[in-house]
């Protein structure tokens, strides 16, 4: 069976929209608190994503609305390419690879490397390049987490 793209568009927006829903729902039975002792709770990033989530999903859902009710169509695209899927695949097994050595390495060194090992196979980009970026978005991972938010997050043989 062939997906074509607007078949691919519901399902995806019924599913951002139930995903949400669920999150939000998890959030309260948990009884997550959204705001503790004046600060951020630890209810807060999940009702935040929940909301953007289902937002996502509704929007997603009006455009596939407004397109069919204009008459534009794109039954004949197909939903997936070569290339997406390429994509799909590489980003799976870049995550599963921070999953895995975060306990190991921290977390923010696995995200370096993995933003490099990105670059690198999908990029092209020289290894100046490359090293410059992985750098500075740690760098940057870093002061807003760690040093402002104050989040923990697991660290490695390199102290972060």
């Amino acid at each position: 069976m062939k997906f074509r793209a607007q078949l691919g568009d519901l399902i995806l927006s019924i599913l951002a929209i139930a995903g949400g829903l669920a999150i939000l729902v998890l959030t309260r039975l948990q009884g997550l608190q959204l705001v503790k002792s004046g600060k951020m709770g630890p209810g807060f990033f999940p009702t935040i994503c929940g909301i953007a989530i289902a937002a996502c999903g509704i929007m997603l859902l009006a455009e596939l609305w407004y397109s069919r009710k204009k008459g534009n169509t794109s039954e004949d695209k197909l939903l997936f390419n070569t290339n997406e899927l390429r994509n799909l695949l590489i980003f799976a097994v870049l995550g599963a690879m921070v999953l895995l050595l975060s306990k190991y390495l921290g977390l923010l060194t696995c995200l370096g490397l993995c933003v490099a090992a990105y670059l690198k196979i999908q990029g092209k980009e020289s290894w100046k390049k490359t090293i410059l970026i992985s750098v500075c978005m740690v760098a940057f991972l870093y002061a807003v987490f760690v040093l402002f938010l104050h989040v923990p997050v697991p660290k490695g043989p390199l102290g972060f």
